[in-house]
């Protein structure tokens, strides 16, 4: 049995990987020059490395950690504090640091170490900010669902006041290139909820060198060593359908290619433009048509000296900028002397189409005023990084838009980190997850077997528990009380 994989991001090569191991004969086509997507890393013209954008990565991705172990690549993560720092005007800082304590006092900790010294906003309006997070964290599943149909502007405005949340902006921002008044509160409440679990989850990890030099080619070789065929600059240019499968592809216009299976980890955008007309009959291919772009570029600066020594992720409010890092203090070994600063611009909906240059000048002037070092200092080089960037906009009500990786022609399946998955709106580990899912569902449908690939996410929930129950009687408690305080005043009086 042989299978065709579109795409060569990271859900494409843990797909080829997963068919693999499956027993079925697998070739994986990718219209890009590299592999590895929006996982990827370039080395340019001076040899220094480029990233396609800051990628972290959290405890709470355990299926990728799970594919890295496999991959024998873990070591490749290297992992700081539970840090969150915020640069603010003239160099002054605030830090959101999480305790080493049991849940949720870890979090109360970080939330106290902020409030000290966070000038955003008023001090009045953050302890709204600490009882919406507060809340977010005692929620269930099912109400966390419930959370997709508004945004997490609505969902703050019924609890506080409308720029409570503004020290978490650059977080929303940074992780979703999203704006909180567009965003789906169900998927930061997600975050909020995931992230916030425990001390051990509050971490941060960094790929140990260019984010794809760290895993792509340890997938290609175990590709290859398995028998499997990959080919750049090959892009699908139409899938031909005849009843009710997956005929063949046309590659590059011309080329056909077949295959039993076919699985498309390509972007919703890229595939609903070479599926022939008569698949959007069926509502599961006119959900691709709800996919909206959400754009962000990344912009690398290098300087002649150093501006800060911190060595995890930095937040800034009121910027073309919202995440980023010192890869110079995160990774010495690679980034010598002086300070390289890799930064998140997103939203970017308002600056994509700005001149390089104009973007530079806007983010150097933001970097003078929160870093006063830089301004003295020479800036040796910077790069506006435009490719491979963004993710499909995680608007309220998306979630039922996301196709289920079986489609319904029986022998194409569908990868990817914007399909199905509970885990999050997209991202690395949601891209793993869709892939385990999809071999998951291809061993069941074709092979007659039962396999689990996928792990669900379990954190040591501390004290959360107890206070769930308590925060669910306390009502019950005071109004017993009451009562029996009113009870009491009502004898009193008749006695009298």
């Amino acid at each position: 049995m042989k299978a065709l994989v579109m795409g060569g991001g990271m859900a494409g090569l843990a797909t080829a990987i997963n068919l693999l191991d499956l027993g079925i004969e697998v070739e994986l086509i990718e219209a890009d020059e590299i592999f590895g997507g929006r996982a990827s890393s370039w080395l340019d013209e001076d040899g220094d490395m480029i990233d396609n954008a800051l990628h972290v990565f959290f405890p709470y991705y355990v299926n990728l950690i799970n594919f890295f172990k496999k991959m024998g690549i873990y070591e490749n993560i290297v992992w700081k504090s539970t840090d969150f720092y915020y640069a603010m005007d003239n160099g002054e800082q605030a830090v959101m640091r999480f305790a080493n304590l049991p849940a949720p006092f870890h979090a109360a900790a970080a939330f106290l170490s902020l409030f000290r010294a966070y000038k955003g906003i008023p001090k009045w309006k953050m302890l709204f900010t600490a009882a919406s997070l507060g809340s977010a964290v005692l929620f269930s599943k099912e109400k966390i669902e419930s959370l997709d149909n508004m945004t997490l502007a609505q969902y703050n405005a019924r609890r506080g006041p409308h720029d409570a949340m503004k020290p978490l902006e650059p977080g929303i921002n940074g992780l979703t290139f999203t704006p909180s008044w567009m965003i789906s509160a169900k998927v930061m409440v997600n975050w909020f909820k995931k992230v916030g679990a425990s001390y051990e989850t509050s971490r941060v990890g960094f790929a140990n060198g260019g984010l794809g030099d760290i895993w792509v080619g340890s997938c290609l070789d175990y590709i290859h060593s398995k028998g499997g065929k990959t080919e750049l600059k090959k892009a699908v240019t139409s899938i031909n359908v005849e009843g009710n499968k997956v005929k063949s592809v046309t590659v590059n216009g011309s080329e056909e290619r077949t295959a039993d299976l076919y699985v498309s980890t390509m972007s919703p955008y890229s595939l609903r433009r070479v599926l022939p007309p008569q698949s959007f009959y069926f509502e599961y291919f006119r959900d691709l048509m709800h996919f909206t772009y959400a754009p962000s570029l990344s912009l690398q600066v290098w300087f002649d000296r150093k501006l800060t020594d911190v060595d995890v992720t930095f937040f800034s409010n009121d910027c073309i900028f919202n995440t980023y890092a010192d890869l110079s203090n995160v990774l010495p070994h690679i980034f010598k002397g002086g300070t390289m600063f890799e930064m998140v611009l997103s939203p970017a909906d308002h600056i994509e189409g700005l001149p390089d240059e104009v973007i530079f000048d806007i983010a150097i002037n933001d970097i003078k005023r929160l870093f006063p070092e830089a301004r003295e200092a020479e800036v040796r080089k910077w790069k506006v990084v435009r490719e491979r960037q963004g993710v499909y906009r995680a608007y309220p009500g998306m979630e039922k838009h996301r196709p289920f990786q079986r489609s319904p022609y029986e022998n194409f399946y569908l990868a990817g980190d914007y399909t199905k998955t509970h885990v999050s709106s997209g991202g690395m580990e949601a891209a793993i997850w869709t892939s385990n899912k999809c071999a998951e569902l291809i061993a069941q449908d074709k092979l007659g077997k039962t396999i689990v690939l996928n792990e669900e996410f379990n954190a040591d929930r501390g004290f959360t528990p107890v206070i769930k129950v308590a925060n669910r009687v306390a009502p019950f408690l005071v109004g017993g009380l009451v009562l029996r305080g009113l009870a009491r005043r009502a004898l009193g009086k008749s006695k009298d």
